[in-house]
Order: C-alpha cells, then sequence, then structure tokens
C-alpha cells in the first residue's frame, strides 16, 4: 500500500502536483455526476488509495459501500471498476462501440517493451487486422485439427508423471507450452528443458514484472517513466536483468526459427506457415507479434487452471471420487479418455467451471478505455476513463455463487430443477470485442488434460511421519496471473492396470 512507501515517493508525487498545478484546468472536475467512490483529495485525488497488492479483493470490498461500479481519479486521469457482470455486458460488451479500446499503459508497454502485443494495442486497423489472423486460426470450426496435439501431450503427460510424480507441476507447464508451441510454431517440444520452449516461457513471464496492467503507478502518472533509475523512488524502474532482452527473444527467436525451417523445406504446418501464406509474407511484423502473443496468453494461463483445478481436487477427494466415477462410467478401464467423450460427462465439465471460477487466474485482466463521452445510469463517464473488470470480485459474489470460497462443482450441474449460475468463462476470457480468441482451444487443453491425469491417477496430500496429511495452503500468488502456491502431494496410479494403459501410449 502507498501508505508504506518511502518518504521520497511522497516528495515526489507532491512536486509534481504542485508542477502539474499551474498547468492542468480541474474546473470541470465536480461537476459531473460520477459513480460513487472513495472520497478524493484535491489536485492529486485517489493516488494515495489506489491498492497496490490484490488491488481486486480491495475493489471488491469497495463495492458493499459505493455499489458495483466505482469511480476514482488520479489527477486528471479517470478510472472505473466495474464488480458486477450485468454492468459489463452492458458497458463492453452491448456499448463496444465506445469501450473497446485500450488505454495507454506505460510500465507494460513502454518500459518493458509489450506495445506491440494483441491485448494493449488500442482499438483500430491493426487491432482488428491481428485479431483476424487470431480469429481465423484459433476459430470453432478448426478446433478438431488440434486435438491430435492436445491428445498427444496428454499422454505425454501421464507418462512425465509416472517417471517422475514429484514433479507435476514442472510437466504440466511443458504440456500446456507444447501444445501452443505446436500449433503455433510447429515445434515439437517434448522435455521441459527444450530451448525454444524455455525462451518462449522466459518472455511470457516477463508481464509478471509490472504486477496487474494498467494499474502501476506509472500507468497512472505516465510522466514518472521518464525518471532517471537512479532517482530515489524509481526502483520500479529497475527490472530483474535481462527482462527486456527475454521479452525480445520471445517475439524474434521462434518465428526466426521457423522462417529458417521454410528456407529450408522442413517447416511443420502452423499458425506461422499458414498466415505467411495467406498474407503473401506482406505483414510479417503482424504475424510474428501475433504468434507471439498466442503462445504467452495460452501458456501461463492454462498451467495456473491446471494446477488450480488439481489443488482442488486433491483437497477435495469426494469431489475426485465423483469426476473419476464419472470417467470409469463413461470411458471404462480399458481406454483412455479423448474429445468423443466430451458431451458424456458433464461432471468434469462441472469440475473445469468450478476450477475457472474459483481459480479466477486472471483477476481482472487489461483495462479497456472509453473513447467518448458517455452515460450510465445517470452516472457521467469522460472520455479516456480507464475501465477494469474486475474478474474476481465477478466469481467471488456471494449473490451469484454463494459460498464463493467453497469449491463446489455441484452449482454448476444442471437438470433436476436446478438453475446453474452464469459460466464464469466470460469474465475470466474477457468481454465483448476484446474476448480472448483461444478460449476455446484452451479449454479443450485443459479438458483432455484433467481427464486423462484423473483416469490413471489418484491425488491426495502428502502426510508426516504419523501418517496425519500435511495441511496445504489452497491461497495463490496475488499476481496478474494468480498461481497456486507449491503444494506436496502423493500421485499414485489408480489400479494396476493403470501403469500398462499409461505405457501403451508412451511413443504415441
Amino acid at each position: 500500500m502507498w501508505t508504506d512507501a518511502p518518504p521520497s515517493v511522497y516528495l515526489y508525487v507532491v512536486a509534481l502536483g504542485i508542477i502539474l498545478l499551474t498547468s492542468l484546468s480541474l474546473s470541470t472536475i465536480g461537476k459531473k455526476h460520477y459513480p460513487p467512490g472513495p472520497k478524493a483529495l484535491p489536485i492529486i485525488g485517489n493516488i494515495l488509495s489506489i491498492p497496490q497488492d490484490a488491488a481486486w479483493k480491495v475493489y471488491a470490498e469497495w463495492s458493499q459501500k459505493f455499489g458495483d461500479i466505482i469511480y476514482l481519479r488520479v489527477f486528471r486521469s479517470h478510472i472505473i471498476v466495474i464488480n458486477s457482470v450485468s454492468i459489463a455486458r452492458e458497458l463492453l460488451e452491448n456499448r463496444g462501440a465506445i469501450y473497446s479500446s485500450r488505454p495507454w499503459v506505460p510500465m507494460a508497454g513502454d518500459v518493458i517493451g509489450w506495445s506491440w502485443s494483441l491485448p494493449l494495442l488500442p482499438y483500430g486497423e491493426t487491432f482488428k487486422r491481428h485479431r483476424k489472423y487470431t480469429q481465423l486460426f484459433f476459430s470453432r470450426s478448426r478446433l478438431p485439427q488440434f486435438y491430435a496435439f492436445q491428445r498427444r501431450e496428454a499422454y505425454r503427460l501421464i507418462n512425465d508423471v509416472l517417471d517422475a510424480p514429484e514433479n507435476y507441476k514442472e510437466h504440466v507447464q511443458r504440456m500446456a507450452g507444447a501444445v501452443v508451441m505446436a500449433l503455433v510454431y510447429g515445434h515439437d517440444a517434448r522435455k521441459h528443458d527444450d530451448w525454444l520452449l524455455q525462451i518462449a516461457s522466459k518472455g511470457a513471464r516477463t508481464i509478471e514484472s509490472v504486477g496487474p496492467v494498467g494499474a502501476h503507478l506509472v500507468d497512472l502518472i505516465p510522466i514518472l517513466r521518464f525518471i532517471p533509475d537512479w532517482f530515489p523512488g524509481a526502483g520500479f524502474k529497475r527490472l530483474p536483468p535481462g527482462t527486456r532482452e527475454a521479452l525480445s527473444d520471445m517475439r524474434f527467436v521462434p518465428y526466426n526459427y521457423v522462417k529458417e525451417k521454410m528456407a529450408m523445406g522442413t517447416a511443420v504446418d502452423c499458425y506461422v506457415t499458414e498466415l505467411l501464406e495467406m498474407t503473401k509474407s506482406q505483414d510479417e511484423e503482424g504475424v510474428r507479434d501475433t504468434a507471439a502473443n498466442n503462445y504467452s496468453a495460452g501458456s501461463d494461463t492454462t498451467t495456473a487452471l491446471l494446477i488450480s483445478a488439481i489443488l482442488a481436487l486433491t483437497v477435495n477427494p469426494i469431489i475426485q471420487a465423483r469426476l473419476q466415477a464419472e470417467l470409469d462410467t463413461v470411458v471404462g478401464k480399458d481406454r483412455l479418455p479423448d474429445f468423443s467423450d466430451k458431451d458424456n460427462l458433464p461432471y468434469l465439465q462441472c469440475v473445469i467451471s468450478e476450477a475457472i471460477r474459483w481459480g479466477a487466474v486472471t483477476p481482472i485482466g487489461v483495462p479497456h478505455t472509453s473513447v467518448q463521452d458517455d452515460v450510465y445510469d445517470g452516472m457521467y463517464i469522460p472520455k479516456g476513463t480507464t475501465i477494469i473488470a474486475n474478474a474476481w470480485a465477478m466469481l467471488h459474489d456471494p449473490q451469484t455463487y454463494p459460498e464463493p470460497e467453497s469449491f463446489n462443482p455441484d452449482r454448476f450441474l444442471t437438470g433436476e430443477g436446478r438453475t446453474p449460475p452464469p459460466d464464469p468463462r466470460t469474465p475470466l476470457f474477457g468481454f465483448g470485442r476484446r474476448q480472448c480468441p483461444g478460449k476455446d482451444t484452451s479449454g479443450n487443453t485443459i479438458f483432455i488434460a484433467l481427464a486423462t491425469l484423473f483416469h490413471v491417477f489418484k491425488f491426495s496430500p502428502m502426510t508426516d511421519e504419523e501418517g496425519n496429511p500435511i495441511p496445504i495452503d489452497v491461497n495463490p500468488f496475488e499476481h496478474s496471473v494468480r498461481h497456486p502456491k507449491p503444494f506436496l502431494c502423493k500421485i499414485r496410479p489408480r489400479r494396476p492396470e493403470s501403469i500398462s494403459l499409461i505405457r501403451s501410449v508412451q511413443d504415441f
């Protein structure tokens, strides 16, 4: 929190406020009927009350006092936080022409260098062209074409887990990254230490240096990006060594690798080869950048979701047993699950939906911005307002999801007079024109991985010397992508024939 900030930061903010006071007209502020929110201080507004840690939880608490749409001001910058799905749909979808652009986020875009990436592009011709590339390749009609890659990596996953169960998280990371690597770059990443997989994964993790995109101090006061790195209080600019280089490598190295393969006639059909052919190589920058973005967006969130589901099922053995009973009934004991089983595994679908809701791995995503003045329910939203859709609050709303901290797949069951709550995928994967185009591909990877893992393995907490279960901390790391904290668990084949079933697909 800012109350813990060093004195030098306070001095700089105050000095900056005095300088800006001479050039900024504040005459209009206060004369409009903005949404409710915390009381703003003169000149600097709410800068001292902007939460820096787990902001999504603070915003959710504020909704109890101010409602589901909250207004903040930092100098002359306007911020709206939305804590409900209905308001988000009305503004971000029904009024998409106004709210589909992105604010300028200097920390992620300029300081680190993500400005080229599709999620940060303002709404315009470049955004529409890049999104078209991704939508065409990952369209629903093409999903069956990806099954073979996803099935192969699920089979490799269970063999890796059988060989080294203690490294289950590493195996899941490899599997999630390998699926995207195969689809985007045509590269077969068989091992966790695969050189191309490591380059791409290291670059994708650089976004973690900024925390929630659009909520950093530099995003609120862009002029701070010009502070020299040596200036007192400028520690936010001192990135981990190699951050910018890792991001650049992710963007260029895999793409150039495919180009070299194409020149030699050995490239495997993939996103890059298909898009280069479709564009007749007239937009290499667009193909290169969307390829890198597809990898970065698809691997980390898929890993976080899978580990969240494994954690939840490990600490809830009854839920795990119900899932496995369904798998045994539908799939049987003599084969592994496949995509043809998907419609016949409704409880697994409920488990996945609840993992998405409970884990809320992308708690606020990337902010939107308004491109013109607007009025919602009598409240004024000026042009250029940063709009934060608080997915965590939406997915943990007790009115919509009773006992939201509990992992309860039953809430999504249908039939017998049940009325399940809204699909949690919308808040997680974005609203309107900014919805993630690869969400269905990611969903299929999650389905086949969980179905295959829990068909052949039983997960349980590790025990101490006296045989008592070692408690598992279910609270995740609160970052821009929420990953579960490391936890120990026992992973054993469910039955003797499970081992032979796993080994039967060892060389698939």
